[in-house]
């Protein structure tokens, strides 16, 4: 009888034996990993286990036998995982029985079978880990098709992230890591943004990009794993760009890492980046096509379809200077692409550049098909006002009353993976930096942050539409709305504004609530009728207060 070893990810159930000795339990959208023994010898199994454009060397069908799962059928494609050592892993999308046959051309893993049990979890489960709501997907019908996410359960999906980019490298205590990770979980952060690459920092792939840092890669989906068992989704990439990767990688290579990253995590919770600092001409060498075939082919080797985006270079931005290559936003270039489920904005770094914040969300908001639109890295709150909380507040706001549908903080320690520690001397480079003596998990844009998450997931954020002409008198209108019910205004500069009320009647009776941004705390509620153009004005103001300070107002009809 052959043996397989049977995982749940976290512990939940582990053990190796005889095939189909007993039944293993798991929950529903949780990674269930099957482990076989080959017998087959490769010069690189890496390599060999994975042509350039021809199948993996092992792919195991999951098949639903009873439950809501009968009649389902996934081929998941297997990987290497060391030595003769062959896994693959399966998020079960619905509650029954399962069982698995593997097929190989290697007899030792031909026929490998095997059953499991999965569950539905319980509100309070999902209450408890949203994740458990299933994979992140754009909304696909309703009033606001393709403006925002949802779970697989139709929870709709806030997308509020935080930059994670290396923190996937060697050598970062997973004490921290946790640390990092609970600390988001608990502000109301659903989105880390880290690089499970081949190249940069991570470097999961060797020198050659031929030899798996294994070691790494396990403790790489030990903090994915986690994060998960958090509540926190993963947007990830398997490459970061550079400058000459057409040589120092080639587009053979970066295509086999590109799908080995899909058949590891593809269980997970994660959404896909087909690259960092995305170039979306020449940045690499590569060209164009080559980038939207690699996304294509993201697409296709994902049993689940996950969302994939993509993390661009903006103009001015050492790649962006290269070429005809100057994109605000993935929109201008792939919006047509079939594999994009959503549009990225990388604005880079400094006030005139997160100036343009509103303006590159409303252009794609505009975009057909629609789509759903983030800001995947606005200006870091590198160091403790740089970039003041005033501006990460900005870039925050005016976003998502523009209409996108979530919003990435970058800042302090966290999104370089730098360790406090005082015995450290400082960090010199071309960005602004905290002392290594200093957490900055409590940055204030990053306590900004977590109210905007935990206010906007208080309200039905998702059917809020843009809507700046109904702010009248005012410096920027940035305003959002459900017609005649609801209304957010950004109110940048404090002073005075007008709302036009006229949607809804004079009998309509609405309550008002002035919020402090700065202080994250209501500061001044009372109520008023609707029916009209009202005048509302901050609860400070110059000259009695000399320090101007942003605000949101907040009009809900009660009656």
């Amino acid at each position: 009888m052959k043996r397989v070893a049977l995982v749940l990810s976290f512990g939940v159930w582990i053990g190796v034996f005889p095939a189909a000795a007993q039944t293993p339990k798991t929950g529903q959208w949780e990674p269930f990993e099957v482990s076989m023994s080959g017998s087959a010898d490769f010069a690189n199994a890496y390599v060999d286990g994975l042509p350039d454009g021809g199948k993996p060397f092992v792919v195991v069908t999951f098949t639903g036998t009873s439950g809501d799962a009968k009649g389902l059928s996934y081929a998941v494609p297997g990987f290497w995982d060391g030595g003769k050592v062959w896994k693959a892993r399966f998020a079960a999308p619905v509650a029954g029985q399962w069982s698995y046959s593997a097929s190989s051309t290697d007899p030792a893993l031909q026929g490998v079978k095997g059953s499991f049990q999965c569950a539905k979890w319980s509100d309070g489960e999902k209450a408890a880990n949203p994740t458990r709501h299933g994979f992140v997907r754009v909304v696909k019908s309703g009033p606001r098709a393709g403006r925002y996410f949802e779970y697989t359960d139709g929870t709709p999906f806030l997308w509020i992230g935080d930059t994670w980019w290396p923190w996937l490298k060697r050598g970062i205590p997973f004490t921290r890591a946790k640390q990092v990770i609970g600390d988001r979980s608990a502000r109301g952060f659903t989105i880390g943004q880290v690089v499970f690459g081949a190249n940069n920092a991570t470097r999961l792939a060797g020198r050659d990009f031929a030899t798996p840092d294994l070691e790494a890669i396990h403790d790489a989906e030990r903090f994915i794993a986690y994060a998960n068992s958090r509540g926190i989704t993963l947007w990830t990439m398997p490459w970061w760009s550079a400058n000459n990767l057409d040589k120092s990688a080639g587009a053979e290579k970066m295509r086999r890492w590109t799908r080995y990253v899909v058949h590891r995590l593809a269980a997970y919770n994660v959404i896909w980046n087909v690259g960092g600092e995305y170039n979306m001409y020449d940045y690499g060498g590569l060209g164009l096509e080559f980038w939207k075939d690699l996304g294509a082919l993201m697409h296709r080797e994902d049993p689940y379809a996950h969302a994939i985006g993509v993390h661009n270079t903006p103009p001015g931005w050492s790649a962006g200077e290269m070429g005809d290559s100057a994109q605000w936003s993935t929109g201008s270039v792939l919006h047509d692409e079939p594999w994009l489920d959503f549009n990225g904005s990388q604005v880079g770094h400094g006030k005139w550049r997160n100036e343009l914040v509103p303006r590159i969300i409303s252009l794609d908001y505009a975009r057909k098909p629609a789509k759903p639109v983030v800001i995947t890295e606005p200006w870091y709150e590198f160091a403790e006002g740089s970039a003041p909380a005033m501006d990460v507040r900005f870039a925050a706001w005016s976003a998502m009353l523009s209409g996108a549908a979530g919003h990435t903080y970058g800042g302090g320690h966290q999104w370089w993976a730098d360790i406090p520690d005082p015995s450290l001397p400082p960090r010199k480079d071309s960005w602004p930096r905290p002392p290594l003596s200093a957490d900055t998990l409590d940055f204030p844009g990053a306590v900004s942050m977590g109210f905007l998450a935990k206010f906007l997931k208080g309200m039905e954020w998702w059917k809020l539409e843009p809507h700046p002409e109904l702010v009248l008198e005012y410096p920027q209108p940035l305003a959002s709305a459900i017609a005649a019910q609801e209304y957010l205004v950004y109110a940048r500069y404090g002073g005075q504004l007008k709302l036009d009320l006229r949607s809804s009647s004079e009998s309509d009776r609405f309550r008002i609530t002035w919020i402090d941004l700065v202080a994250s705390k209501d500061a001044r509620a009372g109520t008023i009728n609707g029916g009209a153009i009202r005048t509302f004005h901050a609860p400070e103001d110059y000259p009695g207060n000399v320090e101007y300070k942003d605000w949101l107002l907040h009009v809900v009809r009660v009656n």
